[in-house]
């Protein structure tokens, strides 16, 4: 009798040993649809088949009879996952979940061979089973929390609710995660889907928000309330504004005159003021076109004067030349200044006759200074030789004696005593001996 696998829908693969399969002449196994089956002799791989009926030994099979053969039944039809993961936590201490589906199948055969050991343990019967519970438990450790716990630690809740950028970006790098996980296994992913659970934190919105509607609420009932009492006051004003109506257009038509008046004397003023600013302006140009005038003027005649200078300048070097030439330069000189007193006036004259006297007696008194100080320079070397001479002699001893043997002597030109070993007198400066 073939054997049939009665999988669960949980069950996506199971090794079934040859002493499990039922049957003494021979052994057969039959595999439905949507399965694949893995013939393993003696721990290697043989043969991959598809749906059908294979035999695995028996007695009409000799050949196979007393060999180690296995047979792991996949089931390659789409299974979906459902995942939950409830704890996660914001960065501001939030707690939230994501949970969702994930569609997959058996796309590579020979990979998910290599879990179905992997992954699995026997059961007493000798027989190993993989469940979509197995893959999940593998899933969550390996890829649901290490992307979605990083992710969601680093965010406020504020900035997690309602930022879709954000959900499908996480989205994004789990179904990532996920196909990376799954094709590594052999498995192919179909559909992967994410649904956020914000928790707790939309009770706190909903709380806050009646919070909110009610203290809104209770300022309206305020604002109606004082509404009420400024309309009250409204009609007290108007009937104020009624009784006290005539003084007050009284009064304004009087202010309104006032102020009619005083704009009109400031208009005046200002006219004024333009008035005086523009003659200013006016007196202003005409000044400067005065001292134009009279700038233009005076440097015309300037100019005619330093024309007729130089004119009478060149005629006096032409003259001097003139005279230069025939009577040598102390006639150019007298003559010059013969000319230059001619151009001056008497006091000028008499002026000048008096600086020229007495630059005359500074030079002489200048003259007379020089021999005095001649005069005393030369007595006071007389007195210094004289000095000297007394030094010297006070400063040699003398002798008590007289005649030949005494040390001092007589000046031949003055009689002045004298040391015996002088050679000039102390006191004319004549020379003895």
């Amino acid at each position: 009798m073939a054997r049939k696998w009665l999988r669960d829908v949980s069950d996506i693969a199971r090794n079934i040993p040859k002493n499990q399969v039922g049957g003494i002449l021979k052994k057969d196994l039959v595999i439905q649809p949507n399965e694949k089956a893995v013939i393993v002799k003696n721990g290697e791989v043989t043969d991959v088949l598809d749906s059908g009926k294979i035999r695995v030994g028996g007695l009409l099979k000799p050949g196979n009879f007393f060999k180690d053969v296995d047979v792991v039944i996949m089931d390659t039809s789409p299974k979906d996952l459902n995942w939950n993961m409830g704890e996660l936590w914001s960065a501001d201490k939030q707690k939230l979940g994501c949970s969702g589906l994930i569609r997959f199948r058996i796309g590579d055969i020979k990979r998910f061979f290599s879990m179905v050991y992997a992954y699995s343990t026997t059961d007493k019967k000798g027989e190993r089973a993989l469940g979509i519970q197995d893959i999940y438990s593998r899933l969550q450790s390996e890829v649901l929390t290490r992307v979605l716990e990083p992710e969601v630690s680093r965010m406020p809740m504020e900035d997690i609710y309602g930022n879709r950028n954000l959900q499908i970006t996480i989205e994004d790098e789990l179904e990532t995660q996920l196909e990376q996980t799954l094709d590594m296994w052999g498995l192919e992913l179909l559909k992967h889907t994410a649904e956020w659970d914000l928790g707790e934190y939309k009770t706190v919105l909903d709380a806050h928000q009646k919070f909110q509607t009610g203290e809104e609420l209770a300022e309206l009932g305020t604002l109606a309330e004082e509404k009420k009492h400024e309309d009250i006051g409204r009609v007290d004003v108007a009937k104020l504004r009624a009784d006290q109506a005539s003084v007050s257009v009284e009064a304004d038509f009087r202010r309104q005159q006032e102020l009619k008046e005083v704009e009109a004397r400031r208009e005046r003023e200002r006219r004024e003021d333009e008035d005086d600013i523009r003659a200013a302006r006016e007196a202003l140009k005409l000044k400067e076109e005065m001292h134009l005038v009279k700038a233009r003027g005076m440097r015309v005649g300037l100019e005619v004067e330093q024309d007729m200078k130089d004119r009478e300048h060149g005629r006096d070097m032409e003259y001097m030349k003139t005279v230069t030439e025939a009577g040598g330069a102390d006639v150019a000189k007298t003559i010059s200044e013969g000319r230059e007193l001619s151009n001056l006036s008497a006091a000028q004259i008499e002026a000048l006759a008096k600086v020229r006297e007495s630059e005359v007696k500074a030079g002489e008194d200048k003259v007379e200074f020089m021999k005095e100080v001649e005069e005393r320079e030369r007595e006071d070397a007389y007195r210094r030789q004289e000095l000297d001479a007394k030094l010297m002699d006070a400063a040699k001893p003398v002798s008590a004696g007289v005649g030949a043997s005494a040390k001092v002597g007589k000046c031949p030109h003055c009689g002045a005593m004298v040391p015996a070993q002088a050679k000039f007198c102390g006191e004319c400066g004549g020379k003895i001996g």
